[in-house]
């Protein structure tokens, strides 16, 4: 067997850890000493993840799961980048998440190459945009539609059954650029 180049490897640990990074998606989103732009950007990672208008969507497997992992990626980069104090705040509570960002995200856009920033404006666009009558910003500015955005993750986690070897088997790079080849050229016409 071919050896799994870096950036596959990290991109199926992250597929696995999708459900703890969540959670750590939604301690920048209820953090109000954090910019609300960043808040924004955080519960849009999260509405990417459960919206089906994704690059990629859930049904597609352990495959379509790639794609949300590295929307959560890139929002917690920007955190890290943007807020640099803040995301340690973060990293001390949630290490697994944040360990070796920097480099998982150098490892990511290399793998994806020139499919990196149109997929960064791509799942920018879908997490902000309207899903089931809410919109991200309303998340960050309302509690109550935060507390159905917490619901809406518990009830999409609990309907997803991903193991090991389906994302061994599913989340290969070849197949991963030709699926978001596809979906980006789609969207830009």
């Amino acid at each position: 067997m071919a050896d799994v180049d870096a950036g596959t490897k990290i991109l199926r640990a992250r597929v696995l850890t999708i459900p703890a990074d969540l959670k750590a998606l939604f301690s920048i989103v209820d953090d109000g000493d954090l910019s609300d732009e960043l808040r924004q950007l955080a519960a849009g990672a999260i509405f990417y993840n459960l919206n089906p208008a994704n690059l990629i969507p859930a049904k597609e497997g352990a495959l379509g799961l790639a794609d949300d992992a590295i929307a959560i990626r890139c929002a917690l980069d920007e955190v890290r980048r943007t807020a640099p104090e803040q995301a340690k705040k973060y990293a001390a509570t949630a290490p697994e998440t944040w360990e070796g960002l920097e480099n998982e995200i150098a490892l990511l856009s290399a793998m994806l190459g020139d499919l990196w920033a149109p997929l960064a404006d791509a799942w920018r666009k879908v997490g902000m945009s309207e899903w089931r009558g809410k919109k991200a910003k309303d998340c960050v500015a309302d509690a109550d539609d935060s507390a159905w955005l917490y619901a809406a993750v518990e009830e999409a986690l609990s309907l997803r059954d991903v193991d090991d070897a389906e994302v061994v088997r599913e989340v290969r790079k070849e197949p991963l650029l030709a699926k978001l080849t596809q979906r980006l050229a789609v969207r830009k016409k």
